[in-house]
């Protein structure tokens, strides 16, 4: 009898014939979806390959959004009122819808500046006292508020804001706070007083120029002295890019700034596009197509979730009304328990910017509050070519201030109509029901009847969006004892 060996077993069973299954030799699910097994023609390796590319470009473009959104903002301010840590552009009376600003206010004096550590190295900034505001890095996450949600608790106070790369000792006496990228977001916001007339923005301009920044162990005397344009008035754009230059603004960001200015997962995706820290940008053509593209294709898909019932329910502010949070998450950060709500930060920061605790936590009496919608009673998107009416119940619990805006529903813009200012607030001294309560109009011509400071004029066939602004707050927000009516469209 033949003794088999090890060898002459093994190549005794490669040589068994493969069991057929029904259809045939056995073959993977994936060998039989990919192309059977073979190689994808050119043709089909080219639109594959430019999916990819258009896929990556969009996803890149929402994960951005927060940095280009807050460039553009810089870039659009510098150009109109200069650079320099000590020119702090201030609205001294009022923005209005000539600033192209996703979201402005118009209810507060504005001071924006936008700091450079890399250039200055540590900077302090003196905020006032019963400033309203954030420091926020250039990915637009919150440094610290400043104010009363702040360290400094409205009593105002010195600031000290440190570079990523800094490794010297931290002095004391300072709010101190180290950046995730050497450039820095200053945004301040000052309280309107009671006028005779109206608002009176003596006082808030008083306060906010009393502003102070300047490097960390300069000479008093050789500091240069603080410039406070004033923007109201100006036409100015301050938007993020909405053609190629997106990328390259995006380039020279990623070049300037250190590793850690933007997570590693999202380095990854830039890198598959030919955008990566030190090295030459040069797209191959097929990426450059996908990223041009997706310059416009991002932003309808952006704007289309924003509007897709039922896809930001998580949002929603109450159960029987159309208002959504801004947010929606635990934290500025959009940070849900489970994961981070990147589909809300993108719609954020398309219509919106700057991002703090102090709007996100219950922070009963200090903290701010926006509920913002864009439906009225029926579920029906607002138009403004339509009438509409706002009514807000008595008591309004704002301990600073309540106001209401008018915005395009795009990108968050003020409508500019013949009014400059598309909003109302509790000093516009408008007109108010005998319980107390207001109502608000919006409509392209003021309705019959309507007091002319109970009226947001509108522009017909524009979408738009209705946001509510609480400042400071209160209990009956929180618990909603007291909730805004939905905008109801009039006959």
């Amino acid at each position: 009898m033949k003794t088999l060996t090890i060898t002459t077993a093994i190549a005794a069973l490669l040589a068994l014939p493969i069991p057929a299954g029904a259809d045939g030799p056995a073959t993977s699910p994936l060998v039989k979806q990919m192309y059977d097994g073979g190689w994808p023609d050119a043709a089909e390796l080219k639109s594959v390959h430019e999916q990819f590319l258009l896929q990556r470009a969009v996803q890149a473009y929402m994960m951005t959004l927060p940095t280009l959104n807050v460039i553009g903002m810089r870039d659009g301010s510098e150009a109109k009122f200069g650079a320099g840590y000590n020119v702090l552009p201030m609205w001294k009376d009022r923005m209005d819808s000539r600033a192209l600003v996703p979201t402005p206010n118009a209810d507060v004096i504005y001071s924006m500046s936008y700091l450079d550590l890399k250039e200055t190295g540590p900077l302090v900034v003196y905020a006032p006292p019963k400033v309203i505001g954030m420091f926020t890095d250039f990915y637009q996450r919150t440094l610290t508020d400043v104010g009363a949600a702040g360290p400094d608790r409205a009593r105002g106070g010195l600031y000290l804001l440190l570079p990523p790369d800094y490794e010297g000792p931290v002095p004391g006496g300072y709010f101190a706070f180290k950046s995730s990228t050497y450039n820095v977001f200053l945004f301040f916001r000052t309280v309107l007083a009671q006028g005779k007339d109206g608002p009176d923005t003596k006082v808030a301009v008083e306060t906010a120029e009393r502003t102070r920044i300047y490097p960390l162990g300069s000479n008093e005397g050789k500091r240069p002295k603080m410039k406070f344009p004033n923007g109201s008035g100006k036409r100015v754009n301050m938007m993020y890019p909405t053609d190629f230059t997106y990328w390259e603004k995006l380039k020279k960001f990623i070049d300037y700034e250190p590793v850690g200015a933007f997570p590693m997962e999202v380095r990854g995706m830039l890198a598959s596009l030919g955008i990566v820290k030190g090295q030459p940008f040069k797209p191959s053509p097929a990426a450059k197509a996908a990223m041009t593209k997706a310059v416009e294709l991002a932003p309808k898909m952006i704007y289309a979730n924003r509007i897709t019932p039922g896809f930001f329910n998580r949002a929603n502010y109450y159960d029987n009304r159309k208002y959504q949070n801004a947010w929606s998450g635990t934290d500025a950060n959009y940070n849900m328990p489970t994961f981070t709500d990147i589909d809300v930060r993108a719609q954020y920061f398309q219509y919106a910017y700057s991002s703090a605790p102090a709007m996100v936590v219950d922070l009963i009496g200090a903290g701010s509050k926006y509920p913002v919608t864009a439906w009225d009673a029926d579920g029906n998107l607002l138009d403004g070519a339509n009438t509409y009416k706002l009514r807000l119940p008595p008591n309004i619990p704002a301990a600073l201030y309540w106001a209401v805006t008018l915005y395009n529903a795009t990108d968050g813009t003020m409508p500019e109509t013949p009014q400059l200012l598309p909003s109302r607030n509790q000093y516009d001294k408008v007109k108010t029901a005998a319980d107390g309560s207001v109502e608000l109009w919006f409509a392209p011509e003021k309705p019959d009847g309507v007091d002319e400071k109970n009226w947001i004029q509108s522009i017909p066939g524009r979408a738009q969006i209705v946001a509510i602004r609480l400042y400071g707050a209160g209990t009956e927000f929180y618990d909603q004892t007291w909730r805004p009516d939905d905008v109801v469209k009039m006959n």
